[in-house]
Formats: C-alpha cells, sequence, structure tokens
C-alpha cells in the first residue's frame, strides 16, 4: 500500500535518525562509507524542492536563486527502494548487531537506486540546479530548534544554547512558543546567539521592566493577573537607528506559535476570577489561574497561528510576537508599553480574517512546535529541507516544590506530543528545571538552570555533532 506523502517524509527523516543512533552505538559493523551512502539516500529520498544556493557553509556573497520542485518520478522511485529495503532493519529490528547487519546487505542496492535517481534529476534538471547544488542540499543538514513554553522552567534554554555555541553549532530556524518564543526571539536576533547578553538580560529583570498591573479593555489578548508589557525587551529588540526589530529582521529566522480564541467559543469559556488575596501570595494564584487553562485546550476554542510563516506577518514587532506567544489567559495579558500602528493593523486583519476574539498564549495549541517547525521548513522558510529537528520540553510532571501543584496543566500539555512526535528528530526534555511560576528567578536560580541546560544538552551532544556533520559525496560506482 502506497503511503501518504507526508508520512512517507516523515518515516524517511525518522529513519535516518535511527541510521545516526545506531551508528553511533557500534561504529565497527557498518564500514563508514556504506553509513554515509544510506544517509545521502535518505535525505535524497525525501527530497521534493529546494533553493539552489541555500545549503552548505554560510556565504553572504552567495547567490541563491528560485526555489525549485523536483520532477517526481526520480525521487519516488528511490523513496519506494528505501521504505521497502530499509524501514525493517531501522524501524522494527531492536537488536543493534541484527540491524546494522541486515542493512549492510541492502548497500548495493540503494547504490543502484541513488545512482539513478540522481542521474536523471541532474539530466531533468540540467538548466535549474548543477550537481553541486544539489549535493549541497542533500550533504549539509541545519539544525532547527522547536521551544516550548513553560514559563520559569524554560530558562534551561540558555544554557542549551550556550553549550551548542561552545560547540560551534548554530541554529538555522527557531520556531517557539510561550517561553521558548521569547527566548526564542532573542536568541535569533543575532546570527550567533548572544549568550553573555542573554545571561546579563535574565539576571538583570526586573518587575518594572516586563510587568505591571492589568489594563482594562486590552484588545490583544483575554485578561490576566498582570499586564506583560515587554518595555524592557523592546529596547533590546531594535535596530540602531531606533526603529522596531520584526520578524522579517532577525538574523536567525524565527516565527513564533500563537493561539486564537474563536469567537464562536468565547462566550461558552469560564469567567476569569477577579483577583484575590491568597496566603502563599502571587505564586499560587499563578498556579490556580494556570489550571483553569485546560478550558483552552481544544481546537473549538483555540485557533493555531504562526507568526512569521508569511510575508504579512513578518511585518509585525518581534516583541508583539513575543508578547502574544507568551499572554497566558487569567495570569499574563499581553498589552505593549508602546503600540505599533502597522503591527496592530496585521493583528486586525488576523481577527477579522479567522473570526478570532482575541491571542493567547500559543502553548495552548501546541507546547512544542515540531510540527509548525517542520512545516515552516518544508514550505521553503529557509530555503533548504536538510534539517535536524531538536524539540525543547521544559513543562512536563516533575516531583518538587514548584512543580507538583501544577500536575493537571502538565499531563494536558504532554497529551499534545503524540501529536509532535512525528516532526521531531530528538526531544530534550529537561529536569530538574526551575518551577514555571517563578517568572523573575533570583541570581542563584538563574545560575542553576543555566548549568542544569548545559548539562542535559551535553546528552545529545554526540547524536547532535553526528548529524550536522557535512557528508561527503559518496562513492556511487
Amino acid at each position: 500500500m502506497t503511503l501518504p506523502l507526508e508520512t512517507a517524509l516523515l518515516r524517511l527523516k525518522r529513519m535516518e535518525s535511527a541510521l545516526i543512533r545506531s551508528h553511533l552505538g557500534k561504529p565497527d559493523v557498518l564500514p563508514q562509507a556504506d553509513y554515509e551512502l544510506l544517509r545521502y539516500a535518505l535525505v535524497l529520498g525525501r527530497l521534493r524542492c529546494f533553493q539552489p544556493g541555500a545549503a552548505g557553509p554560510r556565504d553572504p556573497q552567495r547567490a541563491l536563486r528560485a526555489e525549485v520542485t523536483l520532477v517526481s518520478e526520480p525521487i519516488d522511485a528511490l523513496r519506494q527502494v528505501l521504505l521497502d529495503q530499509l524501514y525493517g532493519p531501522l524501524r522494527e529490528q531492536r537488536n543493534l548487531l541484527l540491524r546494522l547487519a541486515q542493512l549492510r546487505q541492502e548497500v548495493d542496492s540503494v547504490r543502484i537506486a541513488v545512482r539513478s535517481a540522481r542521474h536523471a534529476l541532474l539530466a531533468l534538471h540540467v538548466n535549474d540546479f548543477s550537481a553541486a547544488e544539489l549535493d549541497a542540499e542533500v550533504c549539509h543538514k541545519v539544525l532547527v530548534l522547536a521551544p516550548g513554553g513553560g514559563g520559569g522552567s524554560g530558562f534551561v534554554y540558555i544554557g542549551l544554547v550556550a553549550r551548542l555555541r561552545e560547540a560551534g553549532l548554530v541554529p538555522s530556524y527557531i520556531v517557539g512558543a510561550s517561553i521558548g518564543a521569547l527566548l526564542g526571539g532573542l536568541i535569533a536576533r543575532d546570527s550567533v546567539p548572544d549568550v553573555d547578553g542573554l545571561l546579563a538580560w535574565g539576571k538583570g529583570l526586573k518587575v518594572r521592566h516586563i510587568f505591571s498591573q492589568p489594563k482594562v479593555g486590552s484588545a490583544l489578548s483575554l485578561p490576566g493577573l498582570v499586564r506583560l508589557h515587554l518595555r524592557g525587551m523592546d529596547k533590546m529588540l531594535r535596530h540602531p537607528d531606533g526603529s522596531p526589530l520584526r520578524i522579517k529582521d532577525m538574523a536567525i529566522p524565527y516565527d513564533a506559535m500563537i493561539a486564537g480564541v474563536r469567537l464562536s467559543a468565547y462566550q461558552d469559556l469560564p469567567q476569569i476570577p477577579v483577583k484575590r488575596r491568597s496566603l502563599l501570595g502571587m505564586p499560587l494564584l499563578i498556579a490556580e489561574r494556570m489550571i483553569q487553562l485546560i478550558s483552552f485546550f481544544s481546537p473549538q476554542v483555540a485557533k493555531e497561528l504562526v507568526l512569521g510563516r508569511d510575508e504579512a506577518t513578518r511585518e509585525l514587532r518581534v516583541v508583539d510576537a513575543i508578547g502574544l506567544s507568551s499572554a497566558i489567559p487569567g495570569v499574563l495579558q499581553y498589552a505593549p508599553w508602546h503600540e505599533d500602528a502597522q503591527s496592530m493593523a496585521i493583528l486586525k486583519g488576523l481577527r477579522e480574517e479567522h473570526g478570532l476574539f482575541a491571542f493567547m498564549d500559543g502553548g495552548t495549541v501546541a507546547n512544542v512546535p515540531a510540527r509548525a517547525a517542520w512545516e515552516g521548513v518544508e514550505s521553503g522558510r529557509i530555503g533548504t529541507r536538510n534539517a535536524f529537528y531538536l524539540a525543547l520540553d521544559c513543562f512536563h510532571p516533575q516531583w518538587g516544590a514548584g512543580h507538583t501543584w501544577l500536575f493537571p496543566v502538565t499531563q494536558m500539555i504532554q497529551a499534545q506530543l503524540p501529536a509532535q512526535r512525528p516532526y521531531y528528530d530528538w526531544l530534550l526534555r529537561f529536569e530538574p528545571t526551575p518551577s514555571p511560576v517563578n517568572l523573575l528567578p533570583s541570581d542563584e536560580v538563574f545560575d542553576k538552570a543555566f548549568q542544569w541546560g548545559w548539562k542535559q544538552a551535553d546528552e545529545i551532544m554526540p547524536q547532535l555533532v553526528e548529524a550536522l556533520r557535512p557528508l561527503p559525496l559518496p562513492n556511487l560506482d
């Protein structure tokens, strides 16, 4: 039975990840040249279109050309060979030695299929791209980050980014939700993430820099305990001349996951309770309000939107994308310190187009936005289609003060993950993390979060470094 195209592409992607893990586990069983041939084949087999010149080492002088959609027949034939011959060993054979031994038996037939497909593509597209451009697309994989939401727990992401930078790894695309969108926006501001600046920013956070009393009648998000205005962040997300950074201006391509509250469902949602005092103070109030979020986890209520995915929303201010992605109903009401007319017009258009009452936290629709990241790459957001998808999850059930009382919400969030699983190559679930409700951590907690993020990034570095290592052109004779 022929698989739907998306299913086949995702299956090949996960087969390549399994091949990398298998080879790292037993590097002496499958010859290096055969391993690299199989990886080349698994990438070529899921190539549908690409932008010649987009792949390979970064070169500002390199000319990029128009997207090319490949003639499908050669790739279809190769894809079927790979699914028929390699899926069993890579996804069904649990014994590692047997898996690699079975792969060795398939190398010659895969070589023939790759040679045939590559030769046909170059002949059919002789005026569209060169052999070197096709091989650059297949042999150079880029890193895509999908950092999820989780309030103060997300500060561990800074340690991860620092560890990546030390290894010389820089993301080529970031799609974030909530705190993942916030930190992702700061990371994407510079072509090489400014970790020292992130650390200084985090330790210098003050209430007045990002919070104030709720604003009455906000047109962007639902009411909350506090107003999220992001004034201090707005100052960081500007050009030298003082004009605002917009999504299109980011040094690293960046999208933010948000949700829209459907007009048709809004009147049936539970009312946000009036603010009241609590013996345990603001953290307990935040936890109570977050539990009430369960009402919003429904496609009938929430409409998924990805800011930056299209030309119109790339004109939004980055600070507005961050604020809307972080607007937790009943907890954080995003109302910018100064409204931007261009952003407001774009957001008004989105509300009218989709029939929305307001916008809210992207975590309500996809707290770990791996599917949005994959769809962005496949739609041509970064030119190349050859990517390793690293999903980051800091908001899952954990024991300990600051976490246990949020079990109903974290369990609901975890129910989203099966739908995201086919789209990421690796899910890094951070534990321990700071409490999600600790939005302004002390220097001590911030340092711990950094160390936790760094240490847990160490666990994935072998897989990541190998996946992103440029492949040599395999011997196809």
